[in-house]
């Protein structure tokens, strides 16, 4: 019998993207649409996050990590209102890796997905960085993540100095005698955001939501890791850290959950 081809895929107009977004809500961040597309949007959702997944997905290797393709992304603004950004992708269907968990009980079965994680995380470790890539978020973006907290860090960084400079004097100011080298560091394309929500599994696993992402040194992955050590999904946060860091946290670690808990509370 011959095959059927597959519909075409109809991606909706930004006019009817911006109607139903304001149909479901402030309070929602996103919404499936027609089954194969997701649309995110909201005001603390930034054009760098679609450049970043867009430049991960032309870049990285399908056969070992599954990236959701953006199709569009825009910002509309409003008087008297913030900024809201909209973002149309592709909809990654299956079983994130909590759901995943709970119903394969089997440990070899847990291991052999978290390994599938970590080598789809080194593999976009690896991707060849864009030509004068900035430090930090896509687009010129202030970087607002695990480590800068919501408030973000009131500046751009042109390098590792000036961000060793800035984590550093927040230890002076926070009393800590704890410092940071970072400089002579490599740079990768870190998605800073691993939890086991963001992770499809399948064949290859698939990671979403790249919110968080930008370009920093490795040190900064892992303490997106360890962050979630006393949050919900901690034993994903911990065997993917054992796979990729090692058993122990690296040294830069209490230098930076110091200078990120002093940030956080005086920003």
């Amino acid at each position: 019998m011959k095959k059927m081809p597959e519909p075409e895929l109809q991606i909706p107009s930004r006019d009817v993207v911006a109607t139903l977004c304001k149909t479901n809500g402030s309070k929602s961040n996103g919404f499936a649409y027609n089954g194969q597309i997701w649309i995110k949007y909201g005001a603390t959702v930034k054009l760098a996050e679609a450049a970043i997944q867009r430049y991960v997905y032309d870049h990285a290797d399908p056969r070992i990590v599954r990236i959701p393709k953006v199709f569009d992304a825009f910002r509309i603004s409003q008087p008297d209102e913030r900024p809201v950004t909209y973002i149309i992708m592709e909809n990654v269907s299956g079983e994130d890796y909590a759901t995943y968990r709970k119903l394969h009980l089997q440990e070899a079965e847990a291991d052999q997905a978290i390994e599938a994680v970590a080598d789809a995380v080194r593999h976009i470790w690896d991707i060849p960085l864009p030509p004068n890539a900035p430090l930090g978020p896509f687009e010129q973006q202030t970087p607002a993540d695990r480590f800068f907290s919501d408030c973000g860090s009131d500046r751009l960084f042109n390098d590792l100095g000036e961000l060793e400079d800035w984590i550093n004097n927040k230890l002076v100011d926070g009393g800590y005698p704890d410092r940071v080298r970072l400089q002579g560091e490599r740079l990768s394309i870190c998605h800073c955001d691993l939890t086991q929500f963001n992770i499809k599994v399948g064949e290859p696993v698939a990671i979403l939501d790249w919110g968080f992402s930008g370009v920093y040194p490795r040190a900064f992955e892992e303490f997106a890791l360890i962050h979630q050590f006393n949050l919900e999904g901690q034993g994903f946060a911990r065997a993917l850290h054992r796979r990729l860091f090692g058993p122990k946290p690296s040294r830069p670690m209490r230098a930076l959950a110091l200078a990120a808990r002093y940030h956080a509370f005086g920003c």
